[in-house]
């Protein structure tokens, strides 16, 4: 919701930026990603045995739904854009079809 409130903050028309505020959501996603990663590196967490095993291409998939399912319940402000369709092509790639069943429980119990 706090992406959408940005957006809206613009002033600017979704349509004509959808493909910049794409690449704003991937960028994001993958900042994440890195965030999650470093502080699993730290001192605080090396000395205290913490462990992060986590799988770029979750995070992605995940972040992804996640944008893509906030943005969905604003039809009114998005449905004359491609941002929609741009998220929802990239999960419905067959690379992720093993994402869409792994995370199926996750996300339908989120929803």
């Amino acid at each position: 919701m706090k992406m959408h409130h940005y957006i809206m903050g613009l002033g600017t028309g979704i349509a004509k930026n959808a493909k910049f505020l794409n690449n704003v959501i991937s960028q994001v996603i993958r900042y994440t990603y890195t965030a999650i990663r470093h502080k699993s590196c730290n001192k605080v967490a090396r000395d205290s045995g913490g462990v992060c095993d986590l799988q770029k291409r979750s995070v992605l998939w995940l972040g992804t739904h996640a944008f893509y399912t906030v943005f969905s319940r604003k039809p009114d402000v998005y449905h004359d854009s491609n941002l929609l369709n741009s998220l929802q092509f990239e999960l419905s790639l067959r690379r992720n079809k093993s994402m869409r069943y792994r995370f199926k429980d996750v996300v339908n119990k989120g929803l």
